[in-house]
């Protein structure tokens, strides 16, 4: 996912991805790669894991925020990669 479409999915996972308190308190980092199906108004139909994080509760807190997703750009793709970056500060 490029341009408009990638700010606008990044502006919602930052407000839709809450950090799971257990994985923060075992100091749990990764990344997933979460494929995104879109209706034509910019919403996830559908989401599916391509790539975990190396931790479940990552994986599913990944899923369920991009499952989350809604109206995108009409620019946006109908399937669309998102990485979700989990990293402690």
């Amino acid at each position: 996912m490029t341009g408009e479409a990638a700010l606008k999915a990044a502006e919602q996972m930052a407000r839709e991805l809450p950090y799971p308190a257990e994985a923060i308190e075992r100091g749990l980092e990764g990344e997933a790669l979460v494929l995104l199906f879109l209706d034509r108004g910019g919403n996830v139909i559908a989401a599916r894991l391509e790539s975990g994080s190396g931790h479940a509760i990552l994986d599913e807190a990944a899923l369920r925020a991009a499952r989350q997703l809604h109206s995108l750009p009409d620019s946006a793709p109908r399937e669309a990669l998102l990485p979700v970056r989990f990293r402690l500060r």
